[in-house]
């Protein structure tokens, strides 16, 4: 039974039952039970609906975040066609899918939610914007060279000085790790070096001289090139 006519039912009981409420009292109390009853067992269904609906949401979500992570290409996007709305949907730790796959540096599950509306400027629970993760996936893995995770992303208009939650930008966490092709790609797509602390000071402090030497040039205003 729907809940439009359980309402419309309640609605006819209260109308033929007003009439006795002024000449019996115990009509009234009765009615007013029935009326209490109802009105409860509505707020019941309605709670357990939105109970199952958000559980549902949240397991969807979770699944999702499962797929991307172990790289299922096929299942990631048969996902995302079903239920677009959750690409920027949080899971229970804290990330979204478009999260997720930024994170892994999965430019195909990147190009294919973009298309289907991921945000760039919504961040991870710990403050880590999209193209922030991406960058630090290079930098935990620079034996990986394809570097067109952050370029989608880049191009998508993402903010390259996007700090994380200990305000540090992706350039100075390439000067920390000395990541030197990352630090030459980031500084040639304007990523600025006027932050605190300095990320070249950063990368001398961490011995990476190669490093701080790209960043040196580009402070003396020499070209750079990619190499």
């Amino acid at each position: 039974m729907y809940l439009s006519e359980i309402l419309e039912k309640f609605h006819n009981f209260f109308i033929f039952h007003m009439f006795e409420w002024c000449s019996s009292y115990i009509y009234m109390i009765i009615t007013l039970w029935i009326c209490l009853g109802v009105i409860t067992y509505l707020i019941t269904i309605v709670a357990i609906r939105v109970y199952f609906h958000y559980r549902n949401e949240n397991q969807i979500v979770n699944n999702l975040c499962k797929i991307v992570e172990e790289n299922d290409i096929v299942n990631c996007v048969r996902m995302v066609e079903l239920y677009p709305k959750y690409i920027n949907a949080f899971s229970d730790g804290g990330y979204t899918p478009f999260l997720v796959a930024c994170a892994n540096g999965n430019t195909q599950m990147v190009k294919v939610m973009l298309k289907r509306g991921a945000d760039i400027t919504l961040k991870s629970k710990k403050h880590e914007s999209p193209f922030y993760l991406a960058t630090f996936y290079y930098i935990k893995f620079p034996q990986f060279k394809n570097a067109t995770c952050i370029r989608e992303l880049y191009y998508a208009g993402a903010n390259v000085d996007e700090p994380n939650d200990k305000d540090l930008t992706p350039l100075q966490m390439a000067a920390m790790f000395g990541h030197t092709a990352l630090v030459r790609w980031l500084l040639l797509k304007n990523a600025s070096i006027k932050v605190t602390p300095d990320p070249y000071l950063i990368a001398m402090s961490q011995g990476h001289q190669d490093t701080a030497g790209v960043i040196w040039k580009m402070t003396r205003g020499f070209p750079l090139d990619f190499k």
